[in-house]
Order: structure tokens, then sequence, then C-alpha cells
């Protein structure tokens, strides 16, 4: 999810996201339901990279690309899923690539896999994810070639 949704979102409560350096605060945490607290936190860089206004669209969607590909690989149910697979049919290199990024996440404190890889991001992964994010794109675009 975008953090300018997730910001949207909690204004809509009541609630607002207050950056203070690099600490998130909520306000009015009363107001937020502990699970959508919990959820913010699982956000917490990318949260803190737009507010400072260093978060692209551009970013968001390699982001988003690797969020639906942890998805893909960890079970659950996305309309993606059949491209994402017929993808790693055809690419392999691809998947070698995913494998290694999870690794890398992993390495970054990523245990609780159900969680947001967000919090687990760094230069090494970012390089990683827009590689596979380049591979994804040319895929699909010859696809439909």
């Amino acid at each position: 999810m975008h953090p300018k949704q997730i910001c949207s979102d909690l204004e809509i409560l009541g609630s607002c996201l207050v950056l203070d350096g690099n600490d998130l605060y909520i306000e009015n945490p009363e107001k937020v339901y502990p699970e959508l607290e919990a959820f913010v936190q699982s956000f917490k860089k990318r949260i803190i990279r737009y507010l400072k206004g260093e978060y692209s669209d551009d970013e968001h969607n390699v982001k988003q690309t690797i969020d639906k590909i942890v998805n893909y690989y960890m079970g659950i149910d996305q309309d993606i899923n059949r491209k994402i697979d017929d993808w790693f049919n055809h690419d392999f290199e691809s998947v070698i690539k995913v494998m290694k990024l999870l690794v890398l996440f992993w390495e970054n404190g990523w245990r609780e896999l159900k969680e947001s890889v967000s919090n687990f991001e760094s230069e090494e992964t970012d390089q990683l994810s827009i590689e596979i994010y380049d591979r994804a794109m040319t895929y699909f675009k010859e696809k439909k070639a």
C-alpha cells in the first residue's frame, strides 16, 4: 500500500502520522485500532521516506511489485499470481534474483514472514528490487507484443 494512502486512511479516523526526525508518531492514537497501529509500524520506513518527500511514485511501483512477489511466495491469493507464475516459468534468472532478495530481507531481520518487508529494505535490496522490476516489466511488455 502506498504510504500516502496509509496517511490518508489515518486522517479519516481523526489521527495523523507525525514525523519527528526519524521517529514516527500517531496523533490521537486512541482513535486507531491496535491492528492498524501494527500495520503502520510494518511500513514505518516507507512512511518516513514519504513524509520526508523522498518516496517517489516510481519507487512505489518497484516496492509494490516486490510486495506482490513476496505475497505470491507466501501463498497469498492475488489476481496477479497467474501472471507471476507464467513469468517465473519463463524467466529463471528472475527467480534466482527473487530468491537472493528474500535471503537479503532475511539477513536484514525479516522473520515474521506475514509482515511487510518494508522495514528490512536496504540499498542492496533496493538495487536488486529495481533489477527484478525491470525484468518483470520487460517480460510483460514482450508478452503483450
